[in-house]
């Protein structure tokens, strides 16, 4: 039912968006406009919806030709779930440019959840150098094989576990039954440290620790603001487990459709858009973790992980050995 749902969705968006630019034989064009359509599953004003709309403005202004190009955004899932984005993307219809989580990739490059294990970055830093030396480039060029490209890396922010159980030490963490990303490296990692890892889909995480079927989240402190997470979960325990990685994904299939210049003008832009993510993301986090504990009641715990990353390291050892990313995770530790 879900599938039609998104299927009638897509069909509903070329239509409302107008003729859709198809590169050199003009097919599905109209007086040569070119029709983008992108967006985040997270609501209006998060920092991802800030990056899409970073993305409109740089292409405004990157964009010299003659060309009319054409923007629509969209946020809060109304394109479907970020896997839902992916495959459209790869088929090159209804969405052409997404922020996603290496998380949702594994079904089309079973390497790409390493980018976002935890404790695989040693700081912020380190994790900036990673992004400039290409140690991701294998993912890169496969997934363009599979249809979608990379046009910039977000986010920068360090995740925590905000729950509605308080937690001092990793004593405590059988108690806590947690949300996880989608991909079996979260649910092994973090059911090695003791917490009850559950998978589950972002936009249910609030009612589910509402109404007791779960305990807690991970997330950073831009998510932890925008979703409202505080309300039903007022504890912030600072293990700093993650700096998380978001992509801007753009459809190869869509790209390959377009002129030269047009192709230069996204590249240039998705550069520019994600570098003010990262930037904005890492510069917000300590004043957004004040901002609610003043005005929202957050309660922050000081947390010690060493033994929390003593206990995931191994766990995230083995998976990258499991799905081949060895050689991703050797070269990101070998960044110095």
């Amino acid at each position: 039912m879900k599938r039609c749902v998104l299927i009638a969705l897509a069909a509903a968006l070329l239509l409302s968006a107008g003729p859709v630019f198809a590169g050199g034989s003009g097919e599905g064009s109209s007086a040569g406009k070119i029709n983008l359509v992108g967006g985040t599953m997270l609501p209006e004003g998060h920092i991802y919806w800030q990056c899409v709309e970073k993305f409109k403005e740089r292409m405004a202004a990157n964009y010299k030709g003659s060309t009319a190009i054409d923007i629509s955004l969209h946020h809060s899932g109304t394109l479907g779930t970020e896997k839902d984005a992916i495959e459209f993307m790869i088929q090159g219809t209804a969405v052409d440019f997404y922020v996603i989580s290496p998380a949702w990739i594994a079904t089309w490059d079973k390497t790409a959840p390493i980018i976002d294990a935890p404790f695989l970055f040693k700081d912020v830093d380190h994790w900036k150098k990673c992004l400039t030396q290409g140690v991701l480039k294998p993912i890169e060029d496969n997934m363009i094989s599979k249809g979608l490209r990379f046009i910039g890396y977000g986010g920068g922010s360090t995740r925590h576990i905000i729950s509605k159980i308080p937690a001092n030490t990793i004593a405590d963490f059988p108690k806590i039954k947690m949300r996880v990303q989608g991909s079996p490296l979260h649910q092994k990692a973090f059911s090695a440290c003791g917490l009850l890892a559950t998978p589950l889909d972002y936009m249910e995480v609030y009612n589910a620790i509402k109404t007791g079927v779960l305990d807690a989240l991970e997330n950073e402190p831009a998510g932890l603001e925008s979703m409202k997470f505080y309300e039903v979960a007022p504890y912030y325990i600072m293990t700093s487990h993650q700096i998380i990685t978001r992509i801007l994904g753009f459809s190869e299939k869509r790209f390959q459709s377009f002129p030269k210049d047009v192709q230069e003008a996204i590249i240039k832009s998705g550069a520019e858009a994600s570098a003010f993510h990262r930037e904005k993301e890492i510069s917000e986090a300590q004043s957004i973790i004040e901002r609610l504990e003043k005005n929202h009641g957050l309660k922050v715990i000081k947390f010690d992980n060493t033994e929390m990353r003593a206990r995931a390291t191994p766990a995230v050892e083995a998976y990258a050995k499991e799905i081949g990313a060895e050689g991703v995770m050797k070269a990101i530790q070998n960044v110095k």
